[in-house]
Formats: C-alpha cells, structure tokens, sequence
C-alpha cells in the first residue's frame, strides 16, 4: 500500500511540476507579496523539493511531457484550420410538383375499353380508357363524304367561270370517284349549254354582219350608178336644144336617177339598222358570257362557305373521334379510376380518372424555424434523407433551395416555422427505389462553413455574451 502511494505522488509530482513552474514564472511575483514570509519560506522549500526531484526524473518522462504537449499544440491548430458544415435542419415532405390531375371525357360515350388499374404507373400520352367512337366515326364519314362532293363542286364550278378545264386531284379521283364523274358530267353539260347559246348569238352576229356587207354593196352600186347617170344627163341635156335628141329620153335619164338615189338613201337608212343588229349580237354574246360566270361565281362562293364550314365541322368531328381515346397528360401514378363498368355510358364532361404527377424531379415542403431563416436563400444546396429508407444504406438526394414563404405559418400547437420549397435532382434512389408524394425526410441546407475550434467556443462564447448580465 505504501509502495502505490508513493507511485501515485510520483505520478502526479509529473504532471504538477509544468504547471508549477508556469505559475511561478508568470504568478509567483503576484504571489510572494500577497503571502507571509513564513508562508513564503514553506514554499520556496516545496517548489525547492519539487525542482530537486524533477531533476531526478528519467528523460524519457520528460519525452512523454513534451510528446503531449505537442499534441495538444497540432489539436488546437487542427481544430482552428479544419472546416465543417453548417446546415439547417428541417422536417420536409414530398409534394407533387403540379397537383393531382383529374381528366375528364369531354364528349362522353359507351366505354370500351379500360386500359389501366390504380396504382399503376403510366406515361406521358398514354391511352387510359378508350370510349366507342362508332357514332363519332360515322358523323365524320358523313361530313367527310360532303366535303369530297363540295370540293368536286368547287372545282367544276371554278373551271367553268374561268373558261378553263376541269382537272380534279388524283386524291379526289380517288377518294371519290362517283362524285368526280358527275361533276365532270355536270361541267359538260353545262360548258355545252354555255357554247350553244354564245354559238346562237354569234350565228345571229354573222348573220347581221353579212346583211351590213350585202347593204354597202347595194349601196355603193347605187352611188356608182348616180355618178354615171349624172355624167349621161350632163351630156344629154344639150343635145335637146338642138333637137338631136328628144326631152323623153333625158326623163327617162332624171327618172332613173331619182331611183336610184333613192336606192342609195335605203341602203344608208339600212346600215344603221343592221350595225344596230350587229352590236346588240355582240352585246347578246357578252351577255351569254357574263350571265354564266356571274351565275357560276355566285354558286362558286355558296359551295367554298359550305366547304370552309363543313371543314371547320370536320375537324371538331375529328377531334372527337381522337378524344375517345383518353390520354394520360402527364407522366404519374393513376390515383383513383373513377369509371370501372366496360359498356358503361359516360356522361360529357365527367371526371374518370385521377393521375397523380411523377416528375424527373421532386418537389419538397420543408419546415424551418425563424432561428435558422435568415442564412436560408434559393440556390443553397441541400441534402435529403428519407425516413423510408436508411441513409446510411441507401443514402440521400440532392437538392436546391426554390422558393422561401414570405411569412411564417404558425400550426396547431402554435409552432413557427417557415415553408422552404426545394427541388432535387432526380426521383429515385439508387435508380430503382421510387419516392411517392407524401413521404416524410430531413432536410439539411447547407448554409456555410466554419471551423472546429469556432464549433468548440461557441458556448463559451455565448456564456461569456451573457455572463453578469441577470437581475
């Protein structure tokens, strides 16, 4: 027992024998003033014996002394130098990035087939429950069939007011060859009546302007023959003064002169008449003309505003035809089906699905405290950590600060807290273990950096902050 006891005084001797001679040199003036002369003498014989047995000491305690000294030195240089993250914590929840969608059947109709089951996972644009579109299909052939036969239509009637042929489409050939050959008959018959009667009035034109021709003609043999009367007459009329020739003859001459001026009068009055004749031949074939291209150009502009609706009618009938297929809008997880009869009726405009949304990215709602705010700004960097699945297993997600509430929300037991929104980098873990909405995770923002020492002296840093400040 005495042998371990005076181990023990060895042992601590060692470690005192340092702090000794720092309080000596730094405090011991401070020290010899304050203490008693005998005082002073009991310790200047215990510092005596101590520095005696320090000498006394093997070098290798000496080595260990300053062995640990030296590793509190590079500690406190390790803890000063070393960095680590300053985070914010909160309690988070996954949120759908856009709500629930709920796809409705805009026409309605007997459903023919459903395609999917809840729960199931489906892609953007895919079929979810088709609805029979018979009677749809019909009312689309039936305007598709008007529209072949307006189209027809059209064209003849364009051919027709343009003088030109008809030359229809080989896709409206072939699409609807009945209407195309009587349209081509139509454009015949027509184009035929239009040729008879401007073939009647240029008959009539022909006519008239021969009867012109045949009037000059007589016309100018009348004048021709006044001349040659007139110089007969002239030679004549002397020859009666001398006798040589008798005053019947020269009125025989004055006779044949007044016919034939009179000849040449109605021949005049004639070819007024008849060019008269011949310009309203002209204007009848005008007319021909002109009545049929209006009549064609009116009937034209009825059959393009039919066409043009019945086109607008066909594409709506189109559309339904395609929306009795019920597309998924988004890429999600079928919620709730809210049709599950096959040859049951749905009414238009009724809800029969519901799709919850899976993006490539999640969205979380995170509960911060106003303590932690004011470091916390979009673009900070976050860590996510799934109470369903074991981070120091699988691990966590990556994230980034989005969007920060303006205002705390107080809950129902009164907490404050403000709504943190952030947005990871993908929607797995490992690529294979999904997360849903609804999910529970810690959220870590990392706000900064510090230091381990700051770590460390920071409560005595606050301590010191409030130290003698109490009533």
């Amino acid at each position: 027992m005495a042998d371990l006891n005076e181990k023990t005084f060895l042992g601590l001797s060692r470690w005192m024998a340092p702090l000794r001679r720092f309080g000596d040199r730094w405090l011991g003036g401070w020290v010899g003033r304050l203490t008693p002369e005998t005082r002073r003498e009991t310790t200047d014989w215990a510092a005596d014996a101590d520095w005696a047995q320090l000498q006394q000491e093997p070098l290798r305690a000496r080595a260990l002394l300053r062995l640990a000294v030296l590793l509190v030195l590079l500690l406190l240089i390790w803890a000063a130098l070393a960095q680590v993250d300053e985070v914010a914590r909160g309690e988070g929840k996954v949120v759908p990035t856009r709500q629930v969608q709920v796809i409705q059947s805009v026409d309605g109709g007997v459903v023919d087939e459903i395609l999917v089951r809840e729960g199931q996972v489906v892609e953007l644009g895919q079929v979810l429950l088709r609805v029979d579109p018979t009677r749809f299909k019909s009312n689309l052939g039936e305007s598709r069939a008007s529209q072949l036969a307006l189209q027809a239509k059209a064209l003849r009637l364009k051919a027709l007011t343009r003088g030109g042929a008809f030359n229809p489409s080989d896709e409206l050939m072939r699409d609807a060859p009945d209407i195309v050959a009587h349209e081509r008959r139509l454009y015949e018959s027509k184009r035929d009546e239009i040729s008879t009667q401007v073939s009647m009035a240029q008959n009539q034109l022909s006519q008239r302007q021969q009867e012109l021709n045949e009037v000059r003609a007589r016309k100018a043999q009348a004048e021709q023959g006044l001349a040659s009367l007139q110089k007969e007459l002239n030679a004549t009329r002397p020859l009666v003064r001398t006798g040589a020739v008798s005053e019947v003859e020269v009125l025989k001459l004055e006779r044949e002169q007044s016919r034939l001026r009179g000849d040449r009068d109605q021949a005049s009055a004639q070819i007024s008449r008849v060019q008269a004749s011949i310009s309203e031949a002209q204007r009848r074939i005008e007319e021909v003309q002109l009545n049929a291209r209006n009549l064609m150009s009116a009937e034209l502009s009825e059959t393009m505003s039919r066409l043009s609706a019945l086109n607008e009618g066909d594409r709506a009938l189109a559309d339904k035809v395609a929306k009795a297929d019920i597309k998924s809008p988004v890429r999600g997880t079928i919620k709730r089906l809210l049709v599950n009869t096959v040859g049951g009726v749905v009414q238009p405009g009724k809800e029969v699905v519901e799709v919850v949304p899976l993006d490539e990215a999640l969205i979380l709602e995170a509960q911060i405290t106003p303590r932690d705010i004011a470091f916390l700004r979009p673009g900070l960097k976050a860590t996510v950590k799934f109470t369903a699945y074991d981070f120091a297993i699988y691990g966590g997600l990556d994230a980034v600060v989005e969007n920060i509430s303006a205002d705390s929300v107080v809950d129902q037991k009164g907490n404050a807290f403000y709504l943190v929104r952030l947005r990871t980098d993908k929607a797995l873990l490992d690529d294979k273990l999904p997360i849903i909405p609804g999910m529970v995770a810690q959220v870590d923002i990392l706000t900064g950096k510090k230091s381990v020492l700051s770590y460390l002296l920071k409560p005595v840093l606050r301590a010191k902050a409030n130290a003698l400040s109490e009533r």
